[in-house]
């Protein structure tokens, strides 16, 4: 018999999946127990979860009905509003099938892997099809766009505007940490863990803060998914990268007659790539900085049937304003897009029309003319990234009420739950056996 069949007999008798406790064997203080609450807690699986993904940004209304003043991740049943897709192991989330001893806990927010802005402009609203590309200019005028220098579509306007890909959702999460406490609760009323999400979640850094670098990467697929979001959310407007440089201008409008003002401009690529920041953010200084699970002190039985008390309560009304601002397509202003004045009373077109304020020598041939020029002081702020959130529990299912009520009476010591029994033991390697590595050996060593 060769090793190989040796092994798969072996595992084949003693087999019993690492995520279970029992599957018919009886309850004994014996090497199958030892070595299944011997598990380092490194090595405990997964058993259940749910994920939260979403696509940034999200309407206001989505935002007030699924992060209001609670986040149930383990409450709801499928994608809530906002929410692009869920990933959940329960049959009905929040609600085990079996008994289970949860060793610990993961809060889990993920952002993009790389972070950018670039300049552009928007055109609003959402154009039609067959609407030809405006001429974006990296600035312009009143006067450039009164006098159609941009190409805009009949009744169509022109912002100037920027887009962020992979900013809101890293500070969407941070607000997120700190704005909620994470609660659960057990038999009604008792806390297990109560403490500021900040303490207790994971940040998943997609790069050590000495290792984070800098690249560039094309802006046109990031600006297409951007685009694409906001159709499918009737957004405002759609945000177009820029593609000429404008040089100066020429006309005169005080003339007689009047010559229209417009752009001199010449064709750009200067902004076809934007430089990026790989990376992410981690939870500097909570007690579980960069340890994507918290540790229980002892194992903590949950019982199959019951709801699993587990939720995200707001503690903090500024980071959790916040948190909703950058998620929202309209920076909590109302609408379907961000136009964000320079202030409440100080916004719309600089001063300067029929005034000797901001005056631009033009290019016209001849004596010198100057033209009172007035701009945009308004931006529209494009965001685009994906958003994660998560619940995680680690330990293992208990699969028989005698080893429930074997464990849960801490027969031997040994079996009280991980962490909780003197040295740890060495970890069983073999992935879906519960027999030591000694004896594993050892019975196939015996074997002809």
């Amino acid at each position: 018999m060769t090793q190989q069949m040796k092994t798969n007999a072996i595992l084949q008798t003693y087999a019993t999946p690492s995520r279970f406790i029992g599957l018919g064997r009886e309850p004994s203080k014996d090497v199958v127990t030892a070595d299944v609450m011997g598990f380092g807690f490194s090595q405990m699986p997964v058993i259940e979860y749910v994920t939260w993904t979403m696509s940034f940004p999200l309407t206001d209304a989505d935002i007030t009905a699924t992060f209001g003043a609670e986040i149930n991740l383990l409450s709801t049943q499928g994608a809530p509003a906002g929410v692009s897709a869920e990933s959940s192991s329960f049959v009905t989330n929040g609600v085990l099938q079996v008994d289970m001893f949860v060793a610990g806990f993961g809060i889990h927010i993920f952002g993009e892997p790389v972070s950018f802005s670039v300049i552009g402009n928007a055109m609003t609203p959402l154009p039609g099809v067959g609407t030809a590309p405006i001429a974006s200019l990296d600035a312009f005028t009143q006067n450039d766009l009164a006098n159609g220098c941009l190409g805009q579509p009949q009744g169509g306007s022109v912002v100037q505007a920027e887009l962020e890909w992979g900013v809101a959702d890293w500070e969407a999460a941070w607000h997120l940490a700190n704005g909620y406490r994470f609660l659960w609760l057990m038999n009604q009323r008792y806390a297990v863990v109560n403490e500021l999400a900040a303490d207790v979640c994971y940040f998943g850094p997609y790069a050590e803060a000495a290792a984070a670098g800098t690249s560039e990467v094309p802006v046109q697929p990031f600006v297409r998914q951007v685009n694409n979001q906001y159709r499918a959310m009737a957004g405002g407007g759609i945000f177009v990268p820029i593609n000429f440089r404008r040089v100066g201008s020429v006309g005169n409008p005080a003339a007689q007659p009047a010559v229209p003002n417009t752009a001199v401009v010449h064709p750009t690529r200067d902004f076809d790539l934007a430089p990026v920041t790989w990376g992410g953010i981690r939870n500097q200084g909570g007690a579980a900085c960069c340890q994507p699970f918290r540790k229980l002190p002892k194992p903590v039985l949950l019982e199959r049937g019951i709801p699993i008390g587990m939720k995200l309560i707001e503690a903090d009304a500024f980071h959790a304003a916040q948190m909703r601002r950058y998620m929202s397509i309209s920076e909590s202003i109302g609408g379907n897009l961000a136009t964000v004045g320079l202030d409440a009373n100080v916004n719309g077109l600089s001063s300067g029309a029929g005034t000797p304020v901001a005056l631009e020598l033009t290019l016209d041939q001849g004596a010198n003319v100057t033209v009172s020029q007035r701009v945009q002081t308004d931006r529209v702020v494009f965001k685009g990234g994906s958003f994660q959130l998560s619940i995680l529990l680690k330990g293992f299912e208990v699969w028989s009420e005698a080893w429930k009520q074997y464990i849960l009476g801490g027969q031997g010591g040994g079996v009280a739950g991980p962490g909780t029994v003197g040295a740890p033991r060495e970890p069983n390697l073999l992935a879906g056996s519960v027999l030591s590595k000694k004896d594993f050996d050892g019975l196939r060593n015996q074997m002809p």
